[in-house]
């Protein structure tokens, strides 16, 4: 019999051996989809070789990251067995359970790519000590499979290499059988570092379909929660990029004077905006609810933050606009019952394919805790807007509260 590791002995188990961990991910997940048999019974059938996830990832990514998963567990049960069972001198059982070990570690090493790009996309963890929950039981699942389907590839394996020691051509008449000639094959003109070549660049292969099919699920899943939201303006927040809110309380915020209106005393409401000519405006009023007046100057503090609730970083500029005229920073007693009004004012901004406001934060003026109003508006970041001083006002509009 020629010697397994220079012949085409491997190809067909590590075949049989990609083949099946696709059809045990793929198993996996039409039965665990439509609830035909419990989990737990189909967990141990067939093992989760392949996150379940990927079978709802969009084209091409559905179909390259179960076949780079597929090829990884090819060349890698090639790799192991050429380094293990080409050097078992023993039985035709010592070679098959020899075999059977290798599915169990290409199980292992084959599921290192989904490991290393669960662990890399939800890195920061919260704490260490939680850096690899993200991979879950993938890695146990994967050596499962090895356990319990590994017999199947080297069961092919031996049977291959019975067919092959029988002679390839009868005896002659008066002279002895003709020996069958060993086809050279790949494994037996390539040394094996070239297959350990192969394996390292399949692995990083697989990992980066691995991670670009995970990314591109999350942004797909990202859109659609944001269509279902009612996002209509700009992009969807990239769901990688952590959510970095506004401050609740302006930095380096003045003092306020004893008699300045306190949330206690004025709320603030938010008009409705107005368009003309590519220029925009929002008025923000502030209405005294107490029964004595209280004083307001200066400018109210603004903040800005897109869909995921991350601020955006918008220019501020005390002044007026097209639209808005601002009569400086004077104080004004804002009477018992009375209003208050100051004036936002840009210019229409593009908002294709960059974030764009949805929640706008404001306070009576910096240094007071910052309430909200989701506010959907084409203002982004690096933009300008302009805002007036308080003014009072007799009109009363319909403001949102």
């Amino acid at each position: 019999m020629t010697r397994p590791g220079h012949s085409p002995f491997f190809w067909i188990p590590a075949s049989v051996a990609a083949a099946w961990w696709v059809v045990c991910a793929g198993g996996f997940g039409f039965l665990t989809w439509f609830a035909l048999v419990p989990n737990a019974f189909v967990k141990h059938l067939l093992p989760e070789t392949i996150p379940r996830s990927v079978w709802f990832w969009s084209w091409p990514w559905i179909a390259l990251a179960p076949l780079a998963s597929a090829a990884v567990v090819f060349v890698v049960y090639l790799f192991l067995a050429r380094l293990i069972v080409d050097r078992t001198d023993g039985s035709r059982t010592a070679r098959f359970f020899a075999l059977w070990f290798v599915a169990v570690l290409t199980g292992f090493l084959a599921t290192l790519p989904w490991v290393i790009s669960a662990i890399v996309a939800a890195f920061p963890p919260s704490r260490a000590a939680f850096v690899l929950d993200p991979a879950g039981e993938s890695v146990l699942l994967s050596g499962y499979w090895g356990i319990a389907w590994g017999w199947l590839p080297a069961l092919f394996a031996l049977r291959r290499a019975r067919v092959r020691a029988q002679p390839a051509h009868p005896a002659q008449p008066g002279g002895d059988a003709v020996p069958a000639s060993a086809a050279p094959g790949p494994l037996r003109t390539r040394p094996l570092a070239v297959l350990g070549s192969i394996v390292v660049v399949a692995v990083i292969l697989s990992g980066l379909a691995a991670g670009t099919g995970s990314r591109a699920a999350r942004l797909d899943a990202a859109a659609e929660n944001a269509r279902a939201n009612g996002h209509t303006l700009g992009s969807v927040p990239d769901p990688d990029v952590p959510v970095t809110p506004p401050p609740t309380i302006a930095p380096a915020a003045a003092e306020p004077a004893a008699d300045w209106c306190t949330p206690d005393q004025a709320a603030l409401l938010l008009g409705d905006p107005d368009a003309a000519m590519g220029h925009r405006t929002l008025s923000i009023q502030a209405m005294n609810f107490t029964d004595s007046p209280c004083t307001l100057s200066g400018y109210p503090d603004l903040a800005f933050a897109d869909e995921s609730g991350s601020a955006l970083d918008v220019t501020l500029v005390h002044g007026g606009t097209f639209m808005t005229t601002d009569e400086g920073p004077v104080p004004i007693v804002v009477p018992a019952g009375g209003y208050a009004i100051a004036r936002l004012g840009w210019g229409a901004m593009a908002t294709a394919d960059v974030p764009t406001t949805y929640t706008l934060y404001a306070a009576l003026y910096p240094g007071l805790v910052r309430g909200s109003w989701p506010s959907t508006l084409d203002i982004v970041a690096g933009g300008e807007v302009s805002v007036t001083a308080w003014s009072l006002t007799d009109a009363v509009p319909d403001p949102q509260p």
